[in-house]
Formats: C-alpha cells, structure tokens, sequence
C-alpha cells in the first residue's frame, strides 16, 4: 500500500508541475497583430509567465495533493467549458476575430490552449467544493446567534449589548456610516444622464415614455420636485440618494444576520461585512443617482427573504413566517420589477421555482410558508405585469423600448457591413437602411457597446405598429445574412458580452459615452444639457480636487492584485458556477433554485447594449456573498423534497 502511495506521488508532482506549465502559457497572447482596447499584454518570454506557472503548481499540489480532492463530472465538463469560453473571449478582445478557427493547425492550438486553461479552473473547483462540502466555514460552537461579528471589537459594554440585541439595526448603521463619507464628498450625489433625461419627462420638457423606467421617472422627479419646494435640487437628489443608503444598508446588514443565522463563522461573516463595508463599489453606487442601486437593494432583499422561506426550518425560526414577511416578499419583489423593468425576468423564474418547491415534502407547516412566499412573488410579478402593460399604456406613456432587444442584432448586421461590404446585396442593403443608417454603420461601430449603432434606428418615437411594420423587412435581410456570415455573426455577439464570463483586460482608451468596462461613475454630466431652470442642476460645494481623489481611490482598486478581483465580473460568474456545482454535489436542489436570479441576471447582461458594465453586474455581485453562504452544507443537513 505504501509503495502504490509514494509510486503514485512520484508521478503526481512532475506531472503538477507540467500542468501548471501549460496553463501558464496558454493564457500568453502575442503581441503581434493586437487590437485590444488595452495596454500591450506581457510577452511570452516575461518572467511573469514563470511566476504564474510556480503559482499553479502550488495550487494543483495543494488542491490534489494536500486536500486530496477529487473532481465530480461536473467539475471537469465546466473546467473545460471555461477553458474554451476564456480562450475563445481573450482571443476575439486581442484580435477582434475569429478567423483563426478556419485553419486547422491555429484550430488545434486553439483547444490546446483551452486545456490548459481548463485545468487552474477545474483545481479552484475543487478547492472551492472542499471548502463549501467540509463545513470549514461553519461555527463549530453551540451558540451560534450571540451576536454579530463585530461584537467582541466593541470595548463599550453597553455598544456591545445593543449590538448584540439588536443586530440588524447595528450593522445597518455601521453601513451607513462606512458609506457616509461618499455621500458628503460627492454632495449631493453624481446624477447618470439616464436619470436627468427622466427629470426632463417628469416635468414636461419631452413626451413621457418607458425608456428609463416609469417608477424610476416618477421616484425621482418625485424627489426633485420636493426639492425644489424647499428651493434646490440639491436637496430633492439627497432625498434620492438617501433612499439609496437606507435600502442598500438594509440589504447587506440583513445578509450577515441571515448567513450568522445559517451558522457561518465569524471570519466568514466578518470577509462578507469587509466586502460590503470597505470596498469603495457599494459607497460609489450609494452617491451614484440611477435606477441600478435601488434595484440591487430590492432583488437582494427579494431573493433573502425567498432564501428564508425555502431553507429555514428551526421552530423559532418558523415563527417568523408572518404575514409581515409575505408582505416583504411582495413589495421587494414589485419593486424589483418596475424600477427596472428587466427584474421581471429575475423575479418570476424565482416566484415558479418557489411554488414548485412548497408542493412536496415535509410538514405541512413548511410547505404552507413557500407557498405562500410563492403566491407574494407571483402576485409581485403579475402586478409588475399589470403596471406596464395595462396602466403605464392607459396613461397615455409610450414604449420605445423595444428596439433596445434588437440591440445584439444591429450589432451584427452592422459588424457584416463592415467586413463583408462588398458582398452584401442590393435588397439587404436596402432592407437595413431603411431602418439603420446603413451607409455609416461601419464607422459606427464598436465591438463592446451598440449605443452609437442602436440611436440611428430612424423609429425611435413612433408608435409599435409602425415599428414592427419596418422591422419586418429587416428581419428578413438579417436572416439571408446569418447563412452567409455565421462566424460574422458569432464574433458580434460575443464582442458585446464577453467580459462578463471572461477573465479579459481592463478596458483603455475612449469608447462611446466611456461607458464599456467603466466601474463607478463620480462625473456629473446632466449640468451640460443646458440652461433652462427647469432641468435638473447639481452644484456640488466638496472642492473638486477632494472629489477627485476620492475618485483616484476608488478606481485604484482594479489596479491591485486580488484586491481587483472585486471590480472584476468573470470572478464573480465562475464563484457561482463553482458553488452550484457544489450544491449538485451535495444534492440540494433546493437550494441550487436560489441561484436562478443571478443566472437570469448574467442572461440580461449578455444580451444588454454594453459589455464590461459594472452597473448592469451589481445584482450579482450583491448575491454573491449570499448564495455562497447557502452553498455551505449546513451542520444539520437539509432535507430535500424530489426535484419538482
């Protein structure tokens, strides 16, 4: 037995070691021919490549030799998944093309290149199942629910007792307060042009539509006009930006107290209060005035309480099941939906899952609360429904959002037009133009946002027949060109989505409205729409070297190592698929239905006008420290009802 072991060991390190070679090298990209909208990536002679590849092999020895982990299936199917999907995308950002992929020596190479790839993802698999199934980030301890993590940081005696009394309340002040400072330095808050242009509708200055989000419109026109009451904007976009705080803190406070609840470790619990409280994204979205926040706040809370009613099974947890609690359901939920309407499509699949999962199993007391936690989530999505297809057209408010889903598809079209010009016929031609400018989408266009390509559609305004009446030719033309240019086709796509699941560099240099790959925003532009006192105005009294440095500090993050994985979308997709595969592994299905917003949300980006937006991601991001804390096998294992 012995001698098999140390046989055995005598292969595993060389053969470790090779591994983490080739993994190091097949994330090296040639410099030559680059058109990446980033500085020039390291060569493939850098010394930095030799400290990546010692780096891997001390993970794979870890992961495979100390831990002795063993990958599932389903480990290994989505390591190589990962592997082709970030070569694929690392390539296409280098090189704004796939044509490699028509030669056969490039094409192997290529899938050289993603097995090498595959595997550091597959060992972080692993590593991440090992943490999750082992139960090395629950609290071994009886007493669980003493209080919360910061409680033994606290000298005061009396600090203490309330925080351990009250602990919700404690740490919703402790955000609060660690996001404070970004509300004083950026005073009164940073207004994004979609908002100002909501202000303008609101108050009469252009017809009223759905562009923005009607609830969205109307909450801050709301604000502002309350404002201008007492006699400044400013004061209407604090009120605006106050609502903001006090929802997000909500949001993060009753995370740690859920996850403490669930009986996670302190160290734990403490990494999620740091990630929320410290790191300057929840800060910058708090000051910064959009529909975003508020969203992310509202699903947060949402899928919480869902969380609460499919796994909590304690008594005295049971007794929370009021209708009180129902009533959250709904409301987060409903908000959800209509401050940005896209939430539908986060909330429903979540409101089926529940219903599906409160049919079967266990006792009736458990099923009666996810049924009714089912019925408040239907009901949410059936009145956000209601709201913009019954009430919002019975105003007399107009719809011109739905060419924006046609965004993917101008793209590609106007992608075709400028690389197969000379082959595009008369009648497509024809067809296109009469809905784009066509003779112009060339230099239009942008790989990573459809903006300037979308804003040329000629029937933005008019009413949805007319718009379905001019699409109708053009769908004919994209569809004769999709047999001729597939690759075409493919390329424009995922040029537009691709950094949101793959480890790409940070964008440099201007793209439209410097909106693809930006973070947070701390510039106040709604002052350039002009003079007319009735729009909306930001007079921020902070000196604006203060702003800017808080700006410098803010953004610094992406620039230093592991500390830039927080600004970085593709960790947080690959977190969660890590987790889910967990929870396949330990067989909670339950569980693993909690994960479907954050997919339908990662679905939403793909398909938005502008790859790398951190704003469109914040829901996932927000989810993250959550559903890793339910991927964790709880110290009493959950039963499981049949899959639905």
């Amino acid at each position: 037995m012995l001698d098999h072991r140390k046989e055995r060991n005598r292969w595993a390190q060389p053969l470790c070691w090779a591994a983490a070679v080739l993994s190091a090298m097949s994330f090296a990209i040639g410099q030559e021919g680059y058109t990446g909208m980033s500085e020039l990536p390291a060569s493939a002679t850098s010394y930095l490549w030799c400290a990546l590849a010692v780096c891997f092999g001390l993970f794979y020895r870890y992961v495979y030799g100390r831990l002795a982990v063993r990958l599932t299936a389903g480990q290994v199917v989505w390591g190589l998944v990962f592997g082709l999907v970030n070569t694929l995308g690392g390539m296409l950002f280098a090189y704004d093309s796939w044509a490699m992929l028509q030669s056969l020596p490039t094409l192997l190479i290529t899938l050289l290149r993603a097995l090498g790839q595959s595997l550091p993802m597959m060992a972080f698999f692993g590593w991440l199942g090992h943490l999750l199934e082992s139960g090395a980030w629950l609290e071994t301890t009886v007493e669980i629910c003493a209080g919360i993590p910061m409680t033994e940081m606290l000298k005061t005696r009396r600090l203490a007792g309330f925080a351990r009394h009250h602990p919700s309340l404690a740490l919703w002040l402790l955000f609060c307060l660690c996001w404070l400072p970004w509300v004083l330095v950026f005073f009164p808050g940073t207004v994004c042009w979609d908002l100002g242009e909501a202000a303008q509708m609101f108050f009469g200055l252009r017809p009223m539509n759905a562009w923005h989000g009607v609830l969205a419109t109307w909450l801050f026109g709301g604000c502002v006009w309350l404002g201008r009451l007492v006699g400044s904007d400013n004061a209407g976009i604090l009120l605006y930006v106050l609502l903001q705080l006090f929802l997000l803190a909500h949001m993060a406070a009753q995370m740690v107290v859920f996850l403490h609840r669930r009986g996670l470790k302190r160290g734990f619990l403490l990494a999620v209060l740091l990630f929320f409280a410290v790191t300057p994204l929840w800060g910058g979205y708090v000051q910064f005035v959009g529909k975003d926040t508020l969203y992310v706040a509202a699903l947060g809370l949402f899928l919480l309480r869902c969380g609460e009613a499919l796994l909590c099974r304690e008594e005295k947890e049971l007794r929370r099941f009021s209708w009180p609690f129902a009533l959250e359901v709904f409301l987060y939920g409903l908000l959800a939906c209509t401050i940005r309407p896209n939430g539908l499509v986060a909330v429903a699949p979540m409101a089926v899952l529940l219903l599906l999962c409160g049919r079967k199993g266990e006792e009736r007391l458990h099923r009666v609360i996810r049924l009714n936690a089912a019925v408040c989530a239907l009901c949410a999505a059936g009145g956000a429904m209601l709201f913009s297809y019954v009430v919002v057209p019975g105003l007399g408010i107009g719809d011109d959002t739905g060419a924006s889903l046609y965004s993917p598809l101008f793209q590609q079209t106007a992608r075709s037009l400028r690389d197969h010009a000379d082959t595009v016929t008369e009648a497509e031609y024809a067809a296109i133009d009469r809905v784009l400018d066509a003779e112009n989408l060339p230099e239009l266009y942008e790989p990573w946002i459809s903006d300037p390509v979308k804003y040329t559609f000629r029937y933005f305004g008019q009413p949805e027949e007319v718009q379905k009446a001019a699409l109708a030719g053009y769908n004919e033309a994209w569809l004769s060109m999709l047999q001729k240019y597939p690759l075409t086709y493919a390329e424009a796509f995922f040029a537009g989505n691709v950094s949101y699941y793959c480890f790409t560099p940070k964008l440099e240099g201007e793209t439209y409205n410097n909106q693809a790959g930006s973070r947070l925003v701390f510039e106040n532009y709604i002052n350039q729409m002009g003079e007319d006192p009735r729009l909306v105005h930001v007079s921020q009294p902070v000196p604006e070297r203060i702003r800017s440095l808080a700006a410098m500090y803010a953004r610094g993050w992406r620039h230093i190592p592991l500390l830039s994985l927080t600004y970085c979308c593709a960790a947080y997709t690959w977190l969660l698929v890590g987790a889910a595969l967990s929870l396949c592994k330990q067989k909670r299905r339950r569980a693993l239905c909690l994960f479907a917003p954050a997919l339908m949300s990662l679905i939403v980006c793909c398909v938005s006008p502008v790859n790398d937006y951190f704003r469109y991601f914040l829901p996932i991001v927000a989810m993250t420290p959550l559903l890793l804390g339910i991927a964790t096998r709880p110290a009493k294992a959950e039963e499981e009802t049949p899959a639905p």
